[in-house]
């Protein structure tokens, strides 16, 4: 086989990629970069669905949002929206949905976001995530510690005659 026909049937192997159907499901997305992140599916024409995301975390609070997108009269209904099976609250509804759940009390490991609805025809959804993290006791203990510590060394000063100005 020569180099043009080489280079020919390549290019007709990547074009029969591309124009091949997407399976349905496919297009669920999540980045999440440890503090925040993005998750939904842009291309939905399963209905009924359930997309299921998994989140790393440490032990925090992790808030979240979702917001269907309508596609002419396509739209999506959600019937059941959940982090760790504590569902959404509905912020509006109609042909554009949008729910969120701030600050849930999680603890180290994975975290569940449960997605499921009715979709029409190639409607989408998209959601974001932020977590905060819950400081180590092992921490509170040290900033009270050295609290202390500048306290008592404030009050030393004052109690040797030393005069502390800030200024």
């Amino acid at each position: 086989m020569g180099v043009y026909q080489k280079i020919a049937a390549a290019a007709l192997a990547s074009v029969a990629a591309v124009s091949m159907p997407s399976i349905a499901g496919a297009a669920t997305f999540l980045t999440f970069s440890g503090t925040s992140g993005v998750y939904g599916n842009s291309n939905n024409s399963q209905t009924p669905f359930t997309d299921t995301f998994t989140v790393p975390t440490g032990k925090g609070w992790l808030s979240a949002t979702i917001s269907s997108i309508g596609q002419g009269v396509s739209n999506i209904d959600f019937t059941s929206v959940t982090l760790n099976g504590t569902a959404f609250t509905p912020v509006s509804t109609g042909f554009t949905e949008f729910r969120k759940i701030v600050r849930l009390p999680v603890a180290a490991g994975n975290q569940i976001i449960q997605v499921a609805g009715i979709s029409g025809r190639d409607a989408s959804y998209d959601g974001t995530l932020a977590f905060a993290a819950v400081p180590e006791p092992t921490t509170w203990a040290l900033m009270i510690l050295g609290f202390g510590a500048v306290g008592y060394g404030l009050r030393r000063r004052a109690a040797a005659g030393l005069r502390v100005s800030f200024g």
